[in-house]
């Protein structure tokens, strides 16, 4: 396998840390925090690099990833949340338009797009990944 630079050596030990121990996958603050980085793309980057070598596997949703180790074949733990980050989503997978949602259920929509906010999300994609999700749940039951 290629060689790791400096950085690359302590966010891999990181997530093999993490690994071992079936623990969520560090967030990017905390990665960027070990190695003293102030851009929040660095350890994406980095992380990117590391699958690009071949010393990870990365499993991306909406707001975490599952990462594995392949020298191991230990994995991070699996997030509570596995929507699919939205670059990866079906889209087959249409998402209701706000209006409607605001017509049908002021009071839901208003909750709905405090949350859209609240996460710094525009509600049409949040209302994507809210359908996706139900529609994860529905799609077993037949």
């Amino acid at each position: 396998m290629i060689e790791l630079t400096g950085s690359e050596r302590i966010i891999y030990e990181a997530l093999v840390k993490a690994a071992d121990a079936c623990a969520p996958c560090p967030k990017h603050d905390d990665l960027n925090e070990l190695i003293g980085a102030t851009s929040t793309s660095t350890s994406p980057t980095i992380v990117k690099r590391l699958e690009e070598k071949g010393w990870v596997e990365v499993e991306r949703f909406q707001r975490t990833r599952q990462v594995r180790i392949v020298a191991t074949g230990k994995c991070t733990a699996l997030p509570l949340n596995t929507s699919p980050h939205w670059r990866l989503r079906p889209k087959n997978v249409p998402a209701p338009a706000p209006v409607a949602i605001r017509t049908r259920r002021p009071d839901i929509a208003a909750e709905i797009f405090t949350e859209a906010a609240r996460l710094g999300k525009p509600a049409v994609e949040y209302l994507a990944d809210l359908v996706f999700v139900g529609w994860e749940v529905e799609k077993p039951r037949g």
